[in-house]
């Protein structure tokens, strides 16, 4: 009895950060891309999503504060990208512009899926989304 005792304690703990962890799916929309250009105000790569802060212009011109959520530390890392690349986009505040995919709940957070530097030519794959193309102007 004892041992069936810990062998569920052992599975409920496992199955935790399971349930915890969302899905693209169900928490972003897919039919909702946005086309964002801005600065990059803050980045935090933390496990298990890192987030870029951006703060880019609406359709009538109001600077909006996006927070973009990333994969985790180690997929950037695996793409060759670590953190001093968007630390980098921060001091020099470069225009940016980030293909996102919005949140079903119509805040201001979206799932990142591609960044072009000001130069048009760098491009950083953030990852993970079902496609990249032109969205609507960030809202």
């Amino acid at each position: 009895m004892k041992s069936s005792s810990v062998l569920a304690l052992v599975c409920l703990a496992a199955a935790i950060p399971a349930v915890a962890h969302h899905s693209f799916q169900a928490e972003y929309d897919q039919s909702k891309a946005l086309t964002l250009v801005g600065k990059v105000t803050r980045v935090m790569t933390d496990n298990p999503h890192g987030w870029i802060y951006l703060d880019a212009k609406n359709a009538q011109g109001k600077v909006v504060n996006w927070a973009l959520e990333l994969p985790a530390p180690n997929v950037l890392r695996k793409n060759g990208f670590d953190r001093s690349i968007y630390q980098s986009l921060v001091e020099s505040g470069e225009d940016v512009t980030v293909v996102a995919y919005a949140a079903k709940d119509g805040s201001k957070h979206a799932w990142a899926g591609g960044l072009t530097r000001s130069d048009g030519q760098t491009v950083i794959t953030l990852g993970g989304i079902p496609f990249q193309g032109a969205g609507r102007r960030g809202q």
